[in-house]
């Protein structure tokens, strides 16, 4: 499929844009193929018109099938390859199809305020994000999320990790306008990374997959460096400790994933119940989850429960299992 800067969404799910014509299958008989079986509790699905729209890393398989007669809105379904046996599970609302990040950015630049020389700390940093086009441009879910990611002067190849940009949602720009936001540096993975000297910073806005054009050259002093390092080994749990944290945080992960493909199971559960205690034991057994875990869920946004996004959760997942298998 083409890259996912490229690819429409559904939701906001990136898919494959050649999947979303042709006449599909019945979802019986696309589960077949995938030796998966059919969610009982499904109701009201297309009867036909079924195909495979994504494939994850991980194994997860999304599947579609339009409900209009120009392909513009769908009902999806998933499949996890973590249940036994497999199950697809349709998802009951409808959905449209959307632009790609690549066309939904078109027209907006990364720009530093004229005042960036005199920030030589780059972790206080912020960014403009410019509208240079004709006409306005309006978020549609998208955030302004700004992640800076350091590298040695030169290099151009860099990765990131972020969770969520909940907090700097896109606004409404006209012509001309922009919008300042702050820098989120990441932190090298270890200490002994940062050193004294010049420095290259990248930034994107990650939901956009806005970049900045060029990198920002800018000078570590031994003091900014000796700063971080303390900061970064304040918070350094020893190897074993660690390593209990990110599996604590990739347990939750997945029971969040879980929750997204069971909302409908939780909703009923919460409507019938007659105490929050008796809500969060039983989220936990449809979850099969500890009762904080539960609780987390319980505590979750319909925004969070409803958001197409598990190609993000996935890779976040596989970086936190990256990062615990990296502690040996």
């Amino acid at each position: 499929m083409a890259s996912m800067d490229d690819a429409p969404r559904i939701g906001d799910l990136e898919v494959d844009g050649d999947a979303l014509t042709g006449d599909g299958t019945t979802l019986s008989e696309l589960a077949d193929e995938l030796a998966c079986g059919v969610d009982e509790t499904t109701a009201g699905a297309p009867p036909a018109g079924w195909r495979v729209l994504r494939r994850l890393e991980s194994g997860a398989v999304y599947l579609g099938s339009p409900v209009d007669a120009d392909h513009r809105t769908w009902r999806l379904a998933q499949v996890h390859p973590g249940e036994q046996p497999p199950v697809v599970r349709v998802y009951p609302d409808t959905l449209v199809v959307r632009p790609s990040r690549a066309e939904r950015r078109q027209g907006l630049v990364l720009r530093w305020p004229p005042f960036v020389e005199e920030i030589s700390d780059p972790t206080q940093l912020v960014i403009d994000v410019v509208n240079l086009g004709h006409s306005r441009w309006s978020p549609e879910g998208d955030s302004f999320h700004a992640i800076g990611a350091l590298t040695e002067p030169g290099e151009v190849t860099f990765g990131f990790a972020w969770m969520s940009s909940a907090q700097q949602r896109g606004v409404p720009l006209e012509p001309g306008e922009y919008a300042r936001v702050h820098v989120h540096v990441q932190e090298r993975a270890t200490p002994t990374e940062l050193r004294e000297g010049p420095c290259d910073l990248h930034v994107v806005v990650v939901e956009l997959g806005l970049r900045l054009a060029e990198p920002l050259r800018v000078e570590l002093t031994a003091e900014m460096v000796a700063r971080q390092v303390a900061k970064q080994n304040r918070h350094r749990a020893d190897p074993a400790s660690e390593r209990r944290e990110l599996d604590r945080h990739i347990g939750d992960e997945r029971v969040r994933s879980d929750a997204r493909r069971s909302w409908a199971a939780i909703a009923d559960v919460v409507g019938s119940t007659m105490s929050e205690n008796e809500s969060l034991a039983r989220i936990a057994a449809v979850l099969d989850c500890t009762t904080e875990q539960a609780a987390s869920v319980y505590d979750s946004s319909l925004r969070a429960m409803g958001r197409m996004d598990a190609d993000r959760r996935d890779e976040q997942l596989q970086e936190l299992i990256r990062r615990r298998d990296a502690l040996g």
